[in-house]
């Protein structure tokens, strides 16, 4: 053998000829206690297997040496090998290829990999080949080696032949540890679930993550086939099957998203699942394949965009609906208070009328609630007396409760000051009662309870942290059929139901948990399977510095100055500490000549001039016009006090830049000064 094939026999195995000097390549691995060619006499040989060929080439492509196992699969004389084109003794060998080996003949790479593949008569299975190329300084060094085909051409009739020499095992061996690593990585790295399930719904085999959304381990997903049926949700399970069994008469993947409820908390969780049904030429199902992704996060997302969505739809109708109505009512009122003025009171009429007059304010007065409840919005707090939104729910409770029950409310003398967002305590607090109601299908009893406290009673199933002390609380308490033990660790997880799909989302008490948690109170659950359930909101009470601790730890937006013109009393002395909790420099004036005087001044750079009209105000028709005349720029709101805009003369309404009714919420006061100003 030449110097550079004995360079190739001394250097170490396993090196990458790419990464090392071109004069000094590894050898193949040519140990005597490994099966060569001669020793697999008949089948593999027979079939052209090639183990360790090397063949050593010159600067033009022809063979300069080459070692008998090459030699002998080429099945060609030594003598007549030596100064051939090698490209084109292989490509005797194969006619297939000649075009791929010519190609890498006249690349300049230092190193490639090539895999060939050569049909064999007679066989299912073809024959591959890995043939690397080392460019060196006197030529090229070639290997050439026989490898199992890929998985596709691992034909059940023919796998005996390929593994009856070693290299071949040790080939299949290599495979199977790295399939399996990668099988565990993926399963392990992988979100979701991974599964191969048995027709009667056991799984052959499923991925760890299975115990984490079920509460179940692997091992026992092996025989148990009532298992996944147990945790699908009753509510999902009837369609979830019909599903299958389409997909297994169509022989189609299907893709849905149900719910599973775990074994150990009851948590429900959404799952997105992909499973494809094998069956077999005869019909028969032998199973599934496919993954579950837990998709409980985008679902809630979902859910609160499609209801958000919907609210804003429903409040517009809502509010014309309303506007309309109420006009309705305020002619029936009006025209009835017209004709009780006209008659005696002992008239045979009056009764009836009296009777017209008074339903007809009881629905005007109705429609503004509905009105003020579709226009509050959430995300501001303000400071509230318990006691007073607790009577205003239950006014709307008893609209709502069956007659077969009763409603009974229970408060506390003490006043109650929170700083909280009240649009959304009433969210909260009415799907307590609907939840209560949905708890007593026949008869029962509801009550709504304020309590103060100035230390905490022993508290179980409680989420969200203890209060400041001293704190309020708020208790729904019905008598119904209470929540089953086993359920009271997932209640306030969302999308925890145990009503029917079309009956209940899962988030009133998810939303619940997370309005306490966001005004640093709890709620907590008494109940009895069988005798009712009480659910308590604590909530700190207002200490008085929490609209400065909120001002203080948000940017300072531009303070802007008002102009805020009235007669003397609560009135103005209330408005003008409403404008300046919320941001606003606040400079009252009581006269119309002070009011001119104080918006002409160089000390104030006024944004807007708010004037308070109380009905019979004369000062408006000389003030708003003379303000117009004297400050073109400055921007005019006219705040109602007991009147409507009917009321007013049409010329000083037009003159405004922004006019706010009496029955307007502080929310939309704050919005519409923001809009103008």
């Amino acid at each position: 053998m030449n110097p550079t094939a004995q360079r190739l026999e001394s250097s170490a195995p396993g090196d990458d000829p790419a990464r090392l000097p071109l004069a000094v390549l590894p050898a193949p691995d040519w140990s005597d206690d490994l099966p060569t060619p001669r020793q697999v006499p008949g089948t593999v040989l027979a079939r052209g297997w090639l183990e360790g060929g090397l063949a050593v080439l010159d600067t033009t492509g022809k063979v300069a040496e080459i070692n008998e196992s090459f030699r002998q699969w080429l099945e060609r004389p030594a003598a007549e090998l030596a100064g051939q084109s090698l490209w084109s003794l292989l490509a005797g060998r194969c006619p297939d290829w000649q075009e791929p080996l010519e190609k890498l003949g006249a690349e300049a790479a230092t190193f490639r990999h090539l895999k060939l593949r050569r049909p064999v008569a007679g066989f299912l299975a073809s024959q591959w080949y890995a043939l690397e190329l080392t460019r060196i300084a006197a030529g090229a060094v070639v290997r050439l080696n026989s490898i199992l085909p890929p998985l596709a051409d691992l034909e059940e009739a023919t796998w005996n032949e390929y593994l009856r020499g070693e290299s071949a095992q040790r080939e299949m061996f290599v495979r199977l540890l790295r399939a399996e690593a990668q099988l565990k990585s993926l399963t392990q790295r992988w979100p979701g679930v991974i599964f191969s399930q048995r027709a009667d719904f056991t799984f052959r085999f499923v991925s760890p993550k299975i115990e984490e959304l079920t509460g179940l381990a692997p091992a026992e997903w092996q025989g148990k086939p009532h298992l996944f049926w147990q945790l699908v949700h009753e509510g999902d399970a009837e369609e979830l099957r019909a599903q299958l069994q389409h997909a297994v008469k169509t022989r189609q993947a299907v893709t849905n998203t149900y719910r599973i409820r775990q074994a150990q908390t009851g948590r429900v969780t959404y799952v997105l699942e992909h499973r494809e049904p094998m069956v077999s030429s005869g019909g028969l199902l032998l199973g599934y394949e496919g993954v579950w992704l837990d998709v409980t996060r985008q679902t809630i997302a979902e859910k609160r965009l499609s209801t958000a969505a919907w609210k804003e739809t429903l409040s517009v109708l809502t509010m014309g609906l309303a506007h309309d109505f109420g006009n309705v009512m305020a002619g029936i009122h009006a025209l009835s208070e017209s004709y009780l003025a006209q008659i005696e009171p002992r008239h045979e009429f009056a009764e009836g009328l009296t009777l017209i007059k008074t339903n007809s304010m009881q629905a005007s007065q109705l429609v503004h609630r509905i009105i003020n409840l579709h226009q509050g919005k959430t995300g501001d707090s303000y400071y509230h007396n318990l006691n007073d939104l607790a009577a205003d729910l239950a006014d709307l409770v008893r609209k709502i409760i069956p007659r077969r029950m009763e409603f009974a409310t229970e408060f506390t003398d003490t006043p109650l000051a929170l700083y909280i967002d009240a649009v959304e305590f009433r969210q909260v607090v009415i799907n307590l009662a609907l939840n209560a109601i949905d708890a007593m299908p026949q008869t029962g009893r509801l009550v709504l309870r304020t309590s103060y406290h100035e230390q905490l009673p022993p508290l179980a199933h409680l989420h969200g942290a203890r209060p400041r002390l001293p704190c309020a609380c708020l208790s729904v308490r019905d008598n119904g059929t209470g929540i089953h033990p086993r359920h009271l660790g997932s209640i306030f997880d969302p999308f925890f139901t145990t009503k029917a799909m079309n009956k209940g989302s899962g988030l009133g008490l998810y939303n619940a948990r997370l309005f306490v948690e966001k005004h640093h109170g709890a709620i907590s659950v008494e109940t009895t399977e069988g005798a009712g359930t009480t659910f308590h909101l604590w909530l700190p009470q207002a200490d008085f510095t929490e609209a400065d601790a909120v001002a203080s730890s948000a940017p300072a937006p531009e303070r802007k100055s008002l102009l805020l013109a009235g007669p003397p009393g609560d009135l103005l002395e209330g408005t003008a500490e409403f404008l300046r909790i919320h941001g606003y420099h606040v400079v009252t004036t009581i006269s119309p000549a002070n009011a001119l005087e104080t918006a002409r001044s160089a000390d104030y750079r006024f944004a807007g001039a708010m004037i308070l009209t109380e009905p019979g105000d004369a000062t408006l028709a000389e003030l708003l016009p003379e303000l117009r005349r004297r400050q073109p720029q400055l921007r005019i709101i006219l705040k109602l006090a007991g009147c409507a805009a009917d009321d007013l003369d049409t010329n000083l309404i037009a003159r405004a830049d922004l006019v706010i009714s009496s029955d307007l919420p502080p929310p939309g006061i704050l919005e519409k000064l923001a809009q103008t100003i």
